[in-house]
């Protein structure tokens, strides 16, 4: 009976232990992961592309598919409200803060890649207006297909995606130029 007595209180220690390695460790490198993937979804240098692709579709008129790929790229912790324009073939997003407030530079860089992403994901959005309380930008799909010079549904593998519009974002002017040639500024 001792030995079984014995053999119960070790176990009860180990289990214990190992509790508190999951408890103490695991657990909390596994939250942290997480909220380092969630705060890199901010930033189109780090985004990851795969994760938006769930939400390609032939066409633009499903409200709640282009909600939740503007919800799963950069400025998605921005407040945000949609509307679609089927007639136009245009989505808007209305962003509920200020440019300045976000700060220019990380605005340009998430419209040029939420607007090729968007393009890329939806075959027949041909127009993109993103709205912000003091300033407003609209966006062609024939401009940013002639700016990629390419199919921009092909730009879709993640490392084409990387090569061809992650990575060029690191460029201060290609960004600026981008902003200029592009990006209609209302």
């Amino acid at each position: 009976m001792r030995t079984r007595n014995r053999i119960i209180i070790c176990l009860i220690i180990v289990g214990l232990a190992l509790f508190g390695v999951v408890q103490g460790i695991v657990i909390p490198q596994i939250e942290n992961t997480k909220k380092q993937y969630m705060e890199d979804q901010q930033n189109p240098l780090s985004h990851d592309i795969e994760n938006a692709s769930q939400f390609k579709s032939k066409y633009m008129g499903d409200n709640s598919n282009i909600i939740n790929l503007f919800n799963s790229l950069p400025l998605n912790n921005v407040g945000m409200s949609f509307r679609l324009i089927p007639e136009k073939l245009t989505a808007e997003i209305n962003y509920k803060s200020y440019v300045t407030d976000i700060g220019e530079d990380q605005v340009n860089k998430a419209l040029i890649y939420n607007a090729t992403a968007a393009f890329a994901l939806i075959d027949n959005l041909e127009a993109i207006n993103f709205n912000f309380i003091e300033t407003s930008y609209k966006v062609l799909r024939n401009d940013v297909a002639s700016w990629y010079g390419i199919e921009l549904s092909t730009l879709l593998k993640k490392d084409v995606w990387e090569k061809t519009v992650q990575n060029k974002l690191k460029d201060n002017e290609y960004v600026f130029d981008f902003t200029k040639k592009i990006l209609i500024r209302n």
